[in-house]
This record gives C-alpha cells, sequence and structure tokens, in this order.
C-alpha cells in the first residue's frame, strides 16, 4: 500500500460522516432536482405516489445501479490505489453519458459542491492536503470535471466511509430529492414520501447487501431513454420548478 495513503484507513467511526452527507444541509446542490420527475408531471405521466415508487426504483435499477454506483465503485478504487488516470476517466466517461446539458451541469455543479466543503472538512494534516492539493489541480487545470459520483468517493476515501456505505447516500440522495420534488410538485404529501422512502430501503438495501462485482470502465451502462428524452425536454420549458 501506498504509505501516503495509509491514514485514509484507519477509522472506524465513519458513521457520522454518513448522516452528514445524506442530510439535506449538506450542500450537494441536490434538492433543487427532480431527476426528470417534473417533465413527467407535466405530462401527468406520474400523478400519485406508486407512480413516483416506480419511477425511482427504474432508475436505480436501469441507471443508478450500472452507472452512478459503478462509477463510484471504480472512482473510490482508484482513489485508494493512488491512480489519478482511472479517476480522471471515469470522471469524463460519466460526464460524456449524461446526454441532458442540465443533468451534465448539475452532476458538476454537485459533485464541486461537495468537494470544496471537503476541503474545509478534514483535518489540517500534510498528506491529506498533498492528496487534496492533487486533486483539485486536476480539476481546475479541466483535466477532470469532478462529477457527483467521483466527489463523493473522493470523500468516501478521505473520509473513511465504506463502498456500502457511500452507495447508500447515493441513492437515498437521488431517492430523497425525488420525492421531496414531488412534494413541491403536489402530488404527494410528506407522509406518502416518508412511506415511499421506507419502502426504498428494502430495494436499496438488497442491492447493496448483495456483492457488487469489480467494474471496469468499459462496464459502464445505462437505458433510460424516456428519462433521457423528457430530461431534455425540461432544458427547453420556459417555466420551470427545477433544474432538472
Amino acid at each position: 500500500m501506498n504509505q501516503e495513503m495509509g491514514w485514509m484507513f484507519m477509522n472506524t467511526d465513519y458513521e457520522f460522516h454518513l448522516m452528514q452527507f445524506s442530510d439535506s444541509f449538506f450542500p450537494s446542490g441536490m434538492f433543487s432536482m427532480s431527476g426528470g420527475l417534473e417533465s413527467f408531471v407535466n405530462q401527468k405521466k406520474i400523478s400519485n405516489p406508486e407512480d413516483v415508487l416506480k419511477f425511482i426504483k427504474e432508475q436505480i435499477e436501469f441507471q443508478l445501479i450500472p452507472c452512478d454506483c459503478a462509477v463510484l465503485s471504480i472512482a473510490f478504487d482508484g482513489i485508494k490505489n493512488n491512480d489519478f488516470l482511472k479517476v480522471i476517466q471515469i470522471d469524463n466517461k460519466y460526464y460524456s453519458m449524461k446526454l441532458s446539458k442540465e443533468i451534465r451541469n448539475s452532476s458538476v455543479r454537485s459533485g464541486k459542491q461537495v468537494f470544496n466543503c471537503l476541503k474545509h472538512m478534514i483535518e489540517d494534516t500534510e498528506n491529506k492536503n498533498r492528496f487534496i492539493k492533487q486533486i483539485n489541480n486536476k480539476i481546475e487545470s479541466n483535466e477532470m470535471p469532478c462529477t457527483y459520483p467521483v466527489a463523493l468517493a473522493i470523500s468516501a476515501v478521505c473520509l473513511e466511509i465504506p463502498i456500502q456505505s457511500v452507495m447508500r447516500i447515493l441513492l437515498y440522495s437521488f431517492s430523497s430529492s425525488v420525492v421531496s420534488a414531488a412534494i413541491r410538485l403536489g402530488i404527494v404529501q410528506h407522509l406518502d414520501a416518508q412511506k415511499i422512502l421506507l419502502l426504498l430501503a428494502g430495494t436499496i438495501n438488497n442491492i447493496i447487501s448483495k456483492n457488487i462485482p469489480k467494474k471496469s470502465i468499459n462496464d459502464i451502462w445505462q437505458l433510460v431513454p424516456l428519462t433521457e428524452i423528457n430530461q431534455m425536454k425540461h432544458e427547453h420549458n420556459e417555466s420551470k420548478m427545477f433544474i432538472t
């Protein structure tokens, strides 16, 4: 193991960081995204709690697990092994796969918010500062955009959060942002939203509890064409409540 990276694997008290990253108070920007839900609601294709639950499950199965979580895992391994080339490649790969300009920009905006917050959170030690500066230099030189899954991976390694736990953060943040959007769009009530999250917990825990195989950059995929079409339509709406 690289001696310089040894500081990353000593802590076991990561639960507080886990709660902090999944809290809406954390400045990830996820609260302003609906993941395409707003466009579906405007077209009256999603109108009740059951529709919202189905929408989230489909996005998890056909986008977040094979793409976002795979990117998170690959970046996580790259950072642990001090393989900056792999981190840069997977970050740019993820960015290129997002067909909607709003989605690409939102992921980068959220990722940079997470990374900038991390820079102020971590302890003032020489090794951590050197590592963060290396990543920061790659971002400032436009070698990597710093998308949300990659920023989460960077934060997880720095704060010693296990990969399964940071995947839960990613899936929960997405699910929470969608149900929050559903409330603001007036198609679910607060109690309905909490029930949706409860029902999603089983799905997410079943996915995370399985041994997710190691992925390579070429293994990443997503298949949500209707959602992507509606996200692109959303970009041209004159009046909209959410960024995505």
